[in-house]
């Protein structure tokens, strides 16, 4: 009796066979057009694109000669990267030039009040912090109690114990010399920036001036280089440059507001406490400075920032660290289910987990790296995606901005829109798209 699965096994092998030939022949057709567009390459486009490349890479080399001198100008890129959406949304009811001028009013503004009535209490909150550490004569009576105590223990006991302090000793003595080190070169740097001083202060002097040029001249930036790309990458460019501009803006506006708002909740929350009855509670201004800083920090950030408040409190009873403590718990609650999912939101995506293990991996290079690892990631990974799906079979149109729905394409085109190769041509005199209209996305 003939088998009933052979027609199907042969049918099978015969479509395989046939998808193998047509993906062949689909092989055979992208090499050729590959040699075909390396062949076609215009010397002009390459030219320019050699252009670009020497002229980032002399950019390149400027900065890094001159990074101590530039800090002015790096602090000016910051604050054009935070006004420019302020100034966006100004210049709908505005002329661009007024909105400007306000937007920078408004900081300067912030700039003296913060300046007036933050720096100075704070100073002298951080002074009396320091003058209530231990002195030397404090730190001699320490040991000296540490040491009756240690004798008091089992022989066992204390050779594990002495181990332990010369290990902790070493490191402390090499930390120290360490610590030297850099007191050391930052003097020397100290003292050639001395040297440097009228231009770092000029530098400052001019920086309001030059917001407003690079302010003003964003949109014929964007158009100027738009002509120096080569037509084919031009929209990829333009596309890359969102996805960057997405993450980092979300990301880091939305820290920004967080730890403000953290700022006051705390220094508030402390005021309450205080005239609730809770003894022990100084230094708040510094505290709350501190806890909104720490929430550049993902995850542990707001774990460390209530640690000093807490130790604050224990330094005058269990009671008021307990009380602070509970403070700090109700405003991560209310932070973690309120503030994060309206402000932050979807900007990153990045699973817990994974951020958890970037932040101790790169806990030992400094607090810059922790506080950009999240949006680093989330940028390689948006931009890998992107060009996956570029490279795909059928690709991805240009534009397509990761993570969002294909009709965003359509309906967004400012945001995203089809290169002029994948454009369908309506008439012959079609104009080419001015891909440097693309304004790169802005979070509400």
């Amino acid at each position: 009796m003939p088998s009933t699965t052979e027609p199907a096994v042969k049918t099978g092998t015969v479509d395989e066979m046939e998808k193998l030939e047509e993906a062949q022949i689909q092989s055979k057709l992208a090499w050729k057009r590959l040699r075909m567009c390396i062949i076609s390459i215009d010397p002009t486009d390459l030219a320019r694109l050699l252009l670009i490349v020497a002229g980032l890479a002399t950019l390149y080399w400027v900065i890094h000669v001159s990074w101590s001198t530039l800090l002015p100008f790096q602090i000016g890129i910051i604050l054009a990267y935070i006004m420019a959406p302020l100034v966006d949304r100004l210049q709908g009811y505005m002329p661009r030039w007024t909105a400007i001028l306000i937007v920078l009013f408004i900081f300067l503004l912030i700039l003296f009040l913060v300046i007036a009535f933050l720096i100075p209490p704070l100073i002298n909150q951080l002074s009396s912090l320091l003058q209530l550490l231990p002195n030397s004569d404090q730190l001699q009576q320490y040991y000296q109690r540490l040491n009756a105590y240690l004798d008091s223990l089992p022989e066992d006991y204390q050779n594990a114990v002495d181990e332990g302090i010369a290990n902790a000793l070493n490191g402390l003595r090499n930390n120290v010399m360490a610590y030297i080190s850099g007191v050391i070169n930052f003097a020397i740097t100290a003292v050639l920036s001395v040297v440097n001083t009228f231009t770092f202060l000029l530098g400052f002097v001019v920086i309001p001036f030059w917001l407003f040029f690079v302010l003003n001249d964003i949109e014929p930036g964007k158009k100027a280089l738009n002509q120096m790309l080569p037509a084919s990458i031009r929209t990829d460019f333009w596309t890359t440059l969102t996805i960057i501009n997405r993450v980092i803006g979300n990301y880091f506006r939305g820290q920004l507001i967080l730890g403000t708002v953290i700022f006051f909740a705390v220094f508030i929350g402390l005021n309450i406490l205080e005239w609730a009855g809770v003894e022990g509670l100084r230094f708040k201004l510094l505290l709350a400075v501190f806890a909104g800083f720490m929430e550049l920090i993902p995850f542990i950030g707001p774990i460390l920032g209530s640690v000093p408040a807490i130790i604050v409190g224990l330094f005058h009873s269990w009671q008021s660290a307990l009380a602070v403590a509970l403070l700090f718990l109700v405003i991560q609650q209310i932070e973690g289910n309120l503030l994060v999912p309206r402000v932050v939101g979807d900007s990153v995506s990045i699973h817990p987990a994974i951020v958890m293990m970037l932040v101790i991996l790169l806990a030992p290079f400094g607090l810059i790296w922790l506080i950009i690892a999240v949006p680093a990631v989330a940028i390689i990974r948006d931009i890998y995606l992107y060009f996956y799906g570029r490279l795909s079979k059928p690709p991805l149109p240009a534009g397509q901005l990761p993570r969002e729905p294909m009709r965003k394409l359509y309906e967004e085109p400012v945001k995203a829109e089809l290169s002029a190769s994948e454009q369908p041509v309506i008439k012959s005199e079609q104009p080419e798209t001015d891909h440097s209209s693309l304004k790169t996305e802005t979070p509400p």
